[in-house]
């Protein structure tokens, strides 16, 4: 029996996301598929059906704790002024580093949305679910690392829509061994400068 296949918007509307993310997620490997002779891109519906399953089991969504919200209005005619959340996608192999990523941040008591991803794979599944305004990029990862999550993201033109911070532990030659980082991004050597990452958190409120 032949197996159903689907195009990329059958595809996106299946997984509630955008025909790029399913292009951006094809490319880079995690949504198995193929070209017509006439150029258009094909998948088949299993392997559609089990990343849907994967991203409903798996996923690591870390909402920011709400403790830090503001009380009430004393006034009761002043009406909140709604803030849009920064939405941070931290992406790092280190299980203790993430935990102190989500400790850190959600203690600022700024309006953010946290996602954490723990390899290259999981990082770019949640770009297209959430699709960040802050991506916290670890370089050094196994299987899908820093650089080939840049190279997907780049191949899709996704980095202009997001703000791109490097964390590596990575020596200047060591860089120098690897493709080129985006000119836009902002480079810095751990450990962990969360100062500047929340400076970063609040330039990107202050500009809406």
């Amino acid at each position: 029996m032949k197996e159903d296949v689907c195009t990329s918007r059958k595809a996106a509307e299946l997984l509630g996301v955008t025909p790029r993310t399913i292009q951006l997620w094809a490319d880079a490997g995690i949504l198995d598929s193929w070209k017509t002779p006439g150029g258009h891109r094909r998948f088949y519906l299993s392997a559609v059906q089990a990343l849907s399953a994967e991203i409903l089991n798996g996923h690591h969504r870390q909402p920011a704790a709400e403790e830090n919200r503001a009380g009430p209005h004393v006034v009761e005619s002043s009406a909140k002024v709604p803030v849009t959340p920064v939405k941070i996608l931290v992406v790092d192999d280190d299980k203790t580093l993430l935990r102190l990523y989500e400790l850190t941040i959600s203690s600022w008591g700024l309006p953010v949305e946290l996602t954490l991803a723990n390899d290259g794979y999981q990082g770019l599944i949640e770009v297209g679910r959430c699709n960040p305004d802050l991506l916290i990029l670890d370089l050094q990862m196994p299987n899908i690392d820093g650089f080939a999550v840049i190279a997907a993201l780049q191949q899709q033109k996704l980095l202009n829509q997001m703000c791109l911070m490097i964390i590596s532990g990575l020596e200047a030659d060591e860089l120098a061994e690897h493709p080129p980082l985006p000119k836009d991004c902002t480079l810095i050597q751990k450990p962990i400068p969360f100062l500047r990452i929340r400076e970063q958190v609040e330039a990107i409120l202050l500009s809406r």
